[in-house]
């Protein structure tokens, strides 16, 4: 099993790190063409599809399609929370010498996931307003792509800036904190219908009692196809697959 746990972590990581260099900004040209569509309403102009729609565009109909493997995958800010994570975890482990990874109780993540779509609200109902201008420079995603790019935010960014500090600090303390608790395109995945042919499944007679490997191992602490409501959730990191000892969980009807 342990085999099987260090090949996938070797997959994924592969594939977020090139994500990282050569697509880093797909997340905040995503949310860009989300938020062109309320700017137009503000403007009381028709939407005019634009570049910013075409990356939303395929985002939205390959996260229908075959879930959240943007965000498991390929989304540059998620895999910058994995990488401070799993940093923090071996100073937590190795140094610190504690048994377990740091991670919040199952009550309070299922809590704060709640928090990005008051977040994705927000920010909607200020650019349908108008008043989205006004909060220029609060943005931690834009002071991270500034960062990515090589370019240092400007004094007008450091809201953002402050955010985005605070926010890398969760994701020490949570696996997944951006993408569970406070990102607005997360939400805006987390609410589409998703092929059920997409969603990951489990064989429930063959797990073994009192098992429950898959939900602790889970960061946003799902029970897979028994969260049906939560579902949205999932961001396929496929952890739940690797670390379970009879192999049980899979996607479709395979």
């Amino acid at each position: 099993m342990k085999k099987r746990i260090r090949k996938i972590r070797l997959i994924r990581t592969g594939i977020q790190l090139l994500f990282f260099i050569l697509a880093p900004s797909l997340f905040s040209t995503a949310f860009a063409g989300v938020r062109s569509i309320f700017d137009s309403v503000s403007q009381g102009t028709p939407v005019e599809w634009n570049s910013f729609l075409d990356i939303t565009g395929i985002l939205v109909l390959v996260t229908i399609l075959f879930g959240r493997h943007f965000c498991g995958y390929a989304c540059a800010f998620g895999s910058l929370g994995d990488a401070l994570y799993e940093t923090f975890s071996w100073f937590w482990i190795k140094v610190l010498h504690r048994k377990k990874k740091p991670a919040y109780p199952e009550k309070a993540v299922y809590f704060m996931q709640k928090i990005k779509y008051v977040i994705l609200a927000t920010i909607l109902l200020a650019c349908a307003t108008g008043t989205y201008g006004k909060f220029q420079g609060t943005s931690p995603w834009d002071a991270f792509s500034m960062l990515r790019a090589g370019r240092l935010p400007g004094a007008s960014y450091k809201v953002g800036v402050l955010l985005l500090v605070l926010i890398m600090i969760g994701m020490c303390t949570q696996e997944r904190f951006f993408c569970q608790f406070f990102c607005p395109m997360g939400a805006v995945f987390a609410i589409l219908p998703i092929v059920p042919g997409a969603l990951l499944k489990r064989d429930r007679e063959n797990c073994p009692q009192k098992c429950g490997a898959c939900k602790k191992r889970c960061p946003a602490h799902l029970d897979i196809d028994g969260d049906t409501s939560r579902s949205g959730e999932c961001i396929c990191c496929h952890a739940c697959q690797a670390i379970c000892p009879k192999q049980n969980i899979h996607t479709g009807d395979a």
